[in-house]
């Protein structure tokens, strides 16, 4: 049946780029760019301008770092931040900045618009092989970021209702019809029924598109122009857009999700969640230890390279050339509004270059960084850290008297003493206004060590630290993930029981994790309720460098019923949509 109903088009014609990906809203539309399905249906490239929507509301930048900021991870040095009230006491159902709600069920409204009235298309005309393959690869897109987008929802907002049942979000399939309010009224489904909706999801598209966007080569001159024909559809001009490989990804971490004592009922358990980790690594060739760029992957120009073949990075936006989060991060003495403050807790949490952790006498003495996991120096600017531009050796300074320290009078100094510098590219980028320098960045949506961390903690949980799963094992992972990063020996590792174990696996996924995503629901799927309230801190260090003062910096005043987020207070008044309990 025809369908009269009207979109907003947005044609975004760079097909192999997520850059245009925001979270803006939806503008007014104009008169002239408003068109009815048929006409839509019409121009395949308005068609797939309705897929192509379906990204936009997709983070693309790191231009805040507002769930480090809601964390143990770091505090921003902006005082008048809205995180700095969520973490007061202020994270309410009206007021909530971690909330997915809204730009999630924007995105899940052009990927059902597309499943339900994209499917008659001829995609291209000229040949059935590359018609049929973009229908299949269009369509495994859609069910891939719906499945995106549900996780998020749950990760952000599933959680035990009001009414004591563990429940997820309203999951909404079909495009509504504006002449129907009842359609709206969709009650939110349980929780089980959300990740077995989200799997679904995943399994399609992993039925539908390749795990990565690769170009074929033919063996033959006589099978050039078929090859043609199936990379014009599915080779690596895709790069960018999302792939099999993160629908494998999504079903693994719905998976561990679903598995952590913060949801679990037992129905969805952590070898599930290690068998889809293992068969995702199983289609990464079985790499554990990731050779390349390994942990400078986030500006590493060998990802932008390898297109869609690098066997760190899942899934990104295209690499760009710029110096916006830099300029964000910096500290003041480097031109930079130094946001992002890493905080004492994260910096304790790096062990010794032996594996072992850092002792209390190291971290209080008058040399706390050195001998330490380099993954410590890769991530955080501490007091001497050192790197170059050019020909330049920049060293760190926030000792007493730098405009860089902590108690500086510099509005863009740390509160912490720390500063960021994952993410940044350091060794290219100089703001100072005579240079202006610009070096790569990218965000990554989806990477492999993720995806190790994930393996390990399932499979530990479900078998131990040695128990084989898919031919792997916990402890062999973590091992190869530490040796990776330059911890000089395996034995704290292997001398570790199942309980010793979760507490370390927690520990690497925080380290190799942070600024990344992950830490603030991670403490609230493991249910850890007393370590996402404790306050956090920094270091004052005295102007000759020879004494570490650790103060608090900032409280964490989160309430218990906390470890699940809010369904927006002004969804529920809409209609009678059970909120989560302890939201009002």
């Amino acid at each position: 049946m025809k369908k009269q109903r009207y979109f907003i088009l947005i044609i975004i014609l760079l097909l192999g780029s997520l850059n245009a990906c925001d979270d803006k809203g939806i503008l007014e539309p104009e008169k002239d760019n408003v068109y009815d399905m048929e006409t839509i249906q019409g121009n395949v490239a308005w068609a797939e301008g309705i897929l192509i929507n379906g990204y936009r509301n997709i983070p693309s930048n790191h231009a805040a770092f507002a769930l480090a900021y809601g964390s143990d991870e770091a505090v921003i040095n902006d005082p008048g931040s809205g995180i700095k009230t969520a973490v007061n006491g202020g994270w309410t159902s009206r007021f909530n900045p971690f909330g997915t709600w809204n730009r999630s069920y924007e995105g899940i409204l052009y990927i059902n618009t597309f499943l339900e009235e994209m499917q008659d298309i001829e995609w291209y005309w000229k040949n059935e092989v590359t018609s049929s393959l973009l229908a299949d690869k269009f369509n495994g897109e859609a069910y891939a970021l719906r499945g995106w987008y549900y996780f998020h929802l749950l990760q952000s907002h599933a959680g035990q209702g009001a009414n004591g049942e563990m429940l997820g979000v309203p999951i909404v399939d079909k495009v509504l019809s504006p002449d129907d309010p009842s359609e709206y009224q969709i009650p939110r489904s349980s929780f089980n029924n959300l990740v077995e909706f989200i799997i679904g999801d995943c399994e399609k598209a992993i039925e539908l598109l390749p795990d990565r966007w690769v170009d074929i080569q033919p063996e033959t001159p006589e099978e050039q122009a078929y090859v043609n024909y199936v990379n014009q559809a599915i080779g690596d001009r895709n790069t960018n857009r999302i792939n099999g490989m993160v629908a494998r990804f999504i079903k693994a971490k719905t998976l561990l999700y679903a598995a952590s004592p913060a949801y679990s009922d037992g129905t969805y358990t952590y070898r599930m969640a290690a068998e889809a980790a293992a068969e995702l690594m199983d289609a990464n060739n079985g790499l554990v230890d990731v050779p390349g760029g390994k942990l400078n992957f986030y500006n590493n120009p060998d990802v932008r390279n390898a297109k869609n073949t690098h066997p760190e990075v899942i899934w990104s936006t295209r690499g760009v050339d710029g110096n916006s989060w830099e300029e964000n991060n910096y500290p003041p003495s480097l031109f930079g509004s130094g946001r992002t403050n890493p905080t004492q807790e994260l910096v304790n949490a790096f062990p010794m270059a032996d594996g072992t952790p850092t002792p209390l006498s190291k971290i209080e003495s008058s040399d706390p960084y050195s001998g330490r996991d380099p993954r410590l120096s890769a991530f955080i600017l501490y007091n001497g850290s050192q790197f170059t531009v050019g020909d330049t050796t920049i060293t760190i300074n926030t000792t007493a008297g730098s405009p860089d320290a902590l108690g500086s009078d510099r509005t863009a100094a740390t509160q912490t003493g720390y500063y960021l510098r994952k993410f940044m590219n350091v060794n290219n980028v100089n703001l100072d206004p005579t240079v202006n320098a610009v070096g790569l960045q990218y965000y990554t949506y989806a990477r492999y060590t993720d995806v190790l961390l994930m393996f390990a903690e399932a499979a530990n949980e479900a078998v131990g630290p040695d128990g084989d799963i898919g031919g792997y094992t916990a402890r062999d992972v973590i091992n190869a993930l530490r040796q990776r990063a330059g911890i000089t020996s395996t034995q704290y590792v292997d001398g570790l029981n199942q309980s010793q174990m979760t507490d370390l696996i927690r520990n690497e996924r925080r380290i190799e994790m942070c600024f990344e995503e992950e830490r603030f629901w991670d403490l609230r799927r493991w249910k850890m309720i007393e370590e996402m309230k404790k306050p956090v801190s920094g270091v004052r260090i005295s102007a000759d460098g020879s004494t570490y003062n650790y103060v608090k910096v900032e409280d964490r005043n989160y309430y218990d019923h906390q470890i699940y987020g809010p369904i927006d207070y002004f969804e529920t008044l809409k209609y009678d949509l059970i909120q989560n309990v302890g939201w009002d």
